[in-house]
């Protein structure tokens, strides 16, 4: 009786130990309710449709993951993302050539971050407050720019970079997460910048007492995920040939749960690529998901926040596990 209570807790260790479970769990559970109810969900092009969908979510959430992971936080995610888009848009109407307008996009997201970071790290004011101000400002500056009036009529070549399929099948922008992914993970996992970004998280002055140029650090974060947020705002317009002046608006904290969910610690610390993946992934299926089987989208806010709640619980239940409470 020993030995198999024992094996029964080696087995919840083990199962524990891996931070993805918070996302691992409802998705599975999910994709086994939704077999049931209506199992046209798992035709391929469903499938390829969710995941094109999580993409341009991952490509936010995978830059984030190594934000949070140094204690960091920005809420400014889905305005940049928006603000990609317009730039890019409004450059390519100006006759700037594709490659050109695509930097200057990319480089307006690079000032935003560079702001944050500067803000944040040097003027020491609360993330939460700082990023959200910036968020307001990079929506105000939109809205003036645009006149709240979306931008469309793109040439072939730019619709391509989101709308070509592989073998006519794979849309672009899975290919590109799979890419953005790996890296992401390699980095995080093998490399000294994700140890001392891990090292920060777990403890700031005890990374700067052994060498690790925090701030450095703490400010290619903010610079990295508002230029991979203003990439996904391209990819977005691309892909609907139109930028919107509101086409990453609300999706900060959606994306920010996702990562959480994935089981990177909002206390800095602990991340995980894969996670983020599989977080991003969840979010897609539920609104999917909620369409198939004839559910109305309101809940769909609600679902997001209750996963939420639970890959928390999980995550504390976890820690307490591995550490060995009762």
């Amino acid at each position: 009786m020993n030995k198999e209570n024992s094996k029964l807790k080696s087995f919840i260790n083990t199962l524990f130990s891996k931070n993805e479970l918070g996302a691992f769990l409802p998705l599975a559970l999910l994709l086994i309710v939704v077999a049931f109810v209506n199992p046209d969900f798992f035709v391929n092009k469903n499938i390829l449709d969710i995941l094109r969908t999580a993409s341009f979510t991952f490509i936010v959430a995978l830059p984030l993951t190594f934000m949070l992971a140094s204690q960091g936080l920005d809420l400014s995610v889905g305005a940049v993302t928006s603000l990609g888009g317009v730039i890019c848009g409004m450059a390519l109407k100006a006759g700037i050539p594709l490659p050109l307008s695509i930097i200057l996009a990319l480089l307006a997201g690079a000032v935003v971050g560079a702001i944050n970071g500067l803000i944040i790290i040097y003027s020491g004011l609360p993330a939460f407050i700082a990023t959200l101000g910036t968020q307001y400002m990079v929506n105000g500056i939109i809205a003036i720019i645009t006149k709240n009036v979306a931008i469309s009529n793109f040439e072939n070549s730019f619709k391509l970079l989101s709308q070509y399929r592989i073998f006519g099948m794979v849309p672009m922008p899975i290919l590109y997460a799979i890419i953005f992914g790996i890296i992401g993970h390699i980095i995080l996992t093998k490399t000294r910048y994700g140890r001392e970004i891990l090292a920060i998280g777990g403890n700031s002055e005890t990374a700067y007492l052994a060498g690790i140029n925090v701030n450095r650090r703490k400010m290619s974060t903010f610079i990295t995920t508002s230029i991979f947020s203003a990439l996904a705002g391209i990819l977005m317009a691309s892909r609907f040939a139109c930028a919107q002046p509101a086409a990453g608006s609300g999706t900060e904290l959606s994306i920010m749960a996702g990562v959480i969910i994935g089981g990177t610690s909002m206390f800095g610390g602990q991340a995980t690529v894969v996670g983020s993946a599989l977080g991003a992934i969840l979010l897609a299926t539920i609104t999917n998901a909620l369409i198939l089987m004839n559910v109305s989208t309101l809940w769909q806010s609600f679902i997001y926040g209750f996963i939420l709640v639970v890959a928390l619980y999980i995550d504390k239940y976890r820690r307490k596990v591995l550490s060995g409470e009762r």
